[in-house]
């Protein structure tokens, strides 16, 4: 059975599951002290990263703020390195978990991630997402870079869920309106396998019930283990 904790990142509070979306076994008794505690990491640089981003600074501080972050970045490279999803899989459980964990656009222990959340029913994938000020765009809403990186990964999860773990072979995106900042948001994916190796996927992006945004993929399944290349046997 999957196991949860709600962690507050911002203006929303989200229920993450231990359930990684890519095929594999919840994260394991061993490695789920070390999962929840960089979660509580990457909740803490996001905050930042926003404070930074709307906070009025006073010249006469800025150094000494600067000193402040810069000092905690020494710390943290004072301990050991493991750069990469390969390098956390080998170290911390499997390949399917770090990548769950790690990846920039949804991974739950990534600062730079919105707070992506997914679920599957029958045949369809569903998410929610919240982006903070770090994420604007247009004044008060989403830049549409964010928008359709989010998009991208949320129907990548469907596909991977499907059995398919493909790539992005093609990616459209039409932006139907101003997408808000600050404020919970829905996603809905759908997917139809168009051949062995070829996964198409339809998302929507909305609020309140309006469509902000819209995307379909093909996602197309590598014919070499290109994910996992560099994973120790026991990784994977």
């Amino acid at each position: 059975m999957a196991r949860s904790a709600s962690l507050t990142r911002g203006h929303c509070v989200m229920s993450k599951s231990f359930t990684s979306p890519f095929i594999t076994e919840d994260i394991d008794d061993e490695h789920s002290e070390y999962w929840m505690a960089r979660r509580q990491i990457a909740i803490a640089v996001n905050t930042l990263i926003e404070a930074a981003t709307t906070s009025d600074i006073d010249p006469s501080e800025a150094s000494s703020i600067a000193d402040s972050i810069d000092n905690i970045s020494a710390q943290l490279k004072n301990r050991r390195q493991l750069k990469g999803v390969i390098a956390h899989a080998n170290a911390y459980g499997s390949y399917p978990v770090a990548n769950h964990e790690m990846l920039c656009v949804g991974g739950v222990s990534h600062p730079m991630s919105p707070g992506l959340r997914h679920w599957f029913d029958g045949d369809k994938v569903y998410g929610t997402v919240t982006f903070n000020w770090s994420y604007e765009g247009p004044p008060n809403h989403v830049h549409g870079g964010w928008v359709a990186a989010i998009l991208d990964h949320f129907m990548g999860m469907a596909q991977i869920h499907a059995g398919n773990a493909g790539m992005t072979g093609g990616l459209d995106i039409r932006y139907r309106r101003p997408t808000p900042l600050n404020c919970e948001l829905d996603l809905v994916a759908s997917l139809v396998l168009l051949s062995e190796r070829k996964m198409k996927v339809e998302a929507e992006l909305s609020y309140e019930g309006q469509i902000t945004a819209s995307a379909s993929a093909v996602f197309i399944k590598p014919r070499t283990a290109i994910f996992t290349e560099g994973v120790s046997t026991t990784a994977l």
